[in-house]
């Protein structure tokens, strides 16, 4: 018997361990405390721009990102100098709350933003860059003490979350084989251009089923999962979105009822905020 399509989907989103912070910047990163004077545009200190990538934030290399940490105040401004090639870029932050302002080769000014942390990991911040050449960065203190930050300017942070579809039970029998379909296409909770890398299904004992595949049906991509275990990692090359169309086929091997779960394990470019954790129920 066909299992019947999943009627309910429960997305929980759990932060990637690493996290742009104080004490946890990837140890392959590179990285620079500012420096004295860089007070005024033409003190600013020169600095590299950000283009990590999703596979370096999956093998924990990270040779491409540039990380930026410095000390502030309302009285104090810290200028930066960094050459950015034409599209969309970002500036993102973390540490504790700053102004900041960029400017083009022109000296005309392009982003203007306050930063005030609001929940976990970092927040981006968009802007184009029409023409390439070397921009700058001023940043100001928003209290009178000395506040720490961090900053990353160029292509986006890379960040790595979990999403959990909890599907419906799926009766096997008369030697037919089972299948669940579930769609997260139009999940306003998931980030946008996310990459699954790993897959895993739970609620299976080892003589459940006899084989597990897993289709993504927007990119026509199928992946076989290892039996028993029921996981499959090495998956990015793939390049399956996680917001799109997927089924799960299930190999008959007994008369069997199930009731399934499958974990997406995936990487996003941050270019907004960290996902937070939500419940979607249908």
């Amino acid at each position: 018997m066909i299992g019947k399509k999943s009627v309910k989907i429960l997305t929980t989103c759990l932060i990637s361990i690493f996290i742009i912070g104080f004490a946890s910047i990837t140890v392959h990163a590179e990285s620079v405390r500012e420096t004295e004077p860089n007070d005024t545009r033409e003190t600013a200190e020169t600095i590299m721009a950000n283009y990590e990538t999703a596979a370096q934030a999956l093998n924990g290399s990270r040779p491409n990102q540039y990380v930026v940490k410095g000390s502030t105040s309302n009285t104090d401004a810290d200028w930066f100098k960094v050459y950015l090639t034409a599209g969309k870029q970002y500036v993102t932050c973390n540490g504790d709350p700053f102004e900041f302002e960029v400017y083009n080769p022109n000296e005309d000014l392009v982003l203007q933003e306050r930063y005030i942390k609001t929940g976990f990991g970092t927040t981006a911040y968009p802007f184009y860059v029409s023409t390439e050449g070397y921009y700058c960065v001023k940043i100001t203190g928003i209290t009178s003490p000395f506040s720490n930050y961090i900053l990353l300017v160029g292509g986006p942070t890379y960040a790595t979350a979990k999403c959990e579809v909890k599907l419906d039970a799926v009766t096997m029998a008369n030697n037919r084989d089972g299948l669940s379909v579930f769609d997260l296409s139009g999940e306003a909770s998931l980030p946008e251009d996310a990459v699954v890398y790993h897959i895993l299904m739970n609620g299976l004992t080892t003589t459940s089923v006899d084989t597990v595949s897993v289709r993504n049906r927007d990119s026509d991509n199928t992946v076989n999962l290892i039996k028993y275990s029921w996981s499959k990692s090495g998956l990015q090359s793939l390049n399956m979105q996680l917001k799109s169309r997927w089924s799960i086929r299930y190999g008959y091997f007994q008369d069997v009822i199930f009731y399934p779960s499958i974990d997406l394990y995936y990487t996003y470019p941050v270019v907004s905020t960290y996902v937070e954790d939500v419940v979607i129920a249908r």
